[in-house]
């Protein structure tokens, strides 16, 4: 069924709805882009009814409950070769749309109220498809797993690195698949079964990025994705942790906060989970830095200790 036809059905059974029925009908017919990305409740409370009317909406469709309906959206997003022709050209796409909007605006404070106001949309969007369950199952496995492998490429880095760079300071055995040299697949020799293995990726996705997380999967490591679509072809190797946090923001090429939001609120909630033992961690890591000399305090050289030079130390 492709969602035209879906939205035709709901369309159909109008005539036979009352209430807030209708009302709750009549916005996933002409909100169909948001049903995928919401829970039940944030649909309810933008359609203005109460979730019941939901979940009797998709029975009267003939199906279990409103998690069907929803999963029916998923299921219609956009054919993959649709989805790859528009997402292979996002780059020329961004650029044409922000320099047609900055010319059709009406001065720069409007142009920078509106993008960072998308901005924040992104970042709500992410915020509404996260569930309780699924950040549990996940803080579970990024605080226990005896090693945990993070990648991300390109405009993905930003918060592949941001979750990997957080973990590092809260536990032992993080492991960023960074590529300077050309072999980020070396580190997965060492993989074993129950390690955790967080995928980041934006359409068009990445192929590096799957065939390492097929990698991972298969020998036995347990995939956390972060992606900008339901139909990212890793989630079939994530399963339920599968995070989702819309790109299509005003950021060029693409916005990437959803998915950093995501990567902070799992960081912050395995520091939580892990207690103590991440904050003495990350006490003794602020006291090397200190000590080092890494950052400009005041009072100069009394907060940090200078390198003595070999002829001091003789």
């Amino acid at each position: 069924m492709t969602r035209p036809e879906l939205i035709e059905q709901i369309k159909a059974i109008c005539v036979e709805l009352s209430g807030q029925m209708v009302d709750a009908a009549h916005y996933v017919i002409n909100n169909a882009d948001e049903v995928p990305f919401y829970s039940m409740r944030e649909i309810a409370r933008r359609a203005n009814v109460q979730p019941v009317n939901l979940v009797r909406l998709a029975q009267r469709l003939g199906l279990a409950g409103y998690g069907d309906l929803r999963q029916q959206f998923i299921d219609t997003t956009p054919e993959r070769p649709q989805r790859d022709r528009q997402s292979i050209h996002r780059n020329e796409a961004s650029a044409r749309t922000l320099i047609a909007e900055m010319g059709k605006s009406a001065g720069l404070k409007a142009f920078v109220d509106s993008f960072f106001a998308t901005e924040q949309s992104v970042v709500e969007q992410a915020r509404a498809h996260l569930s309780e369950e699924r950040l549990e199952s996940a803080v579970e496995l990024l605080a226990r797993a005896p090693k945990v492998y993070v990648i991300g490429r390109r405009t993905a880095f930003t918060p592949a690195y941001t979750l990997a760079y957080t973990l590092q300071k809260a536990r032992p055995d993080i492991v960023l698949l960074d590529n300077p040299g050309g072999a980020p697949e070396g580190a997965l020799d060492d993989i074993r079964p129950g390690d955790a293995f967080v995928a980041v990726t934006f359409a068009p996705f990445n192929r590096l990025v799957h065939r390492l997380t097929e990698k991972a999967s298969l020998s036995g490591a347990r995939v956390i994705a972060i992606t900008d679509s339901f139909a990212a072809p890793i989630s079939k190797f994530a399963g339920p942790l599968h995070f989702v946090a819309q790109s299509s923001g005003r950021a060029f090429p693409e916005s990437t906060l959803g998915a950093i939001a995501i990567a902070n609120i799992l960081a912050a909630l395995t520091i939580s989970k892990l207690g103590e033992a991440a904050q003495r961690r990350i006490r003794d890591n602020e006291h090397f830095l200190v000590s080092s000399g890494e950052y400009l305090l005041s009072g100069g050289t009394k907060n940090s200790r200078r390198p003595k030079r070999i002829a001091d130390a003789t």
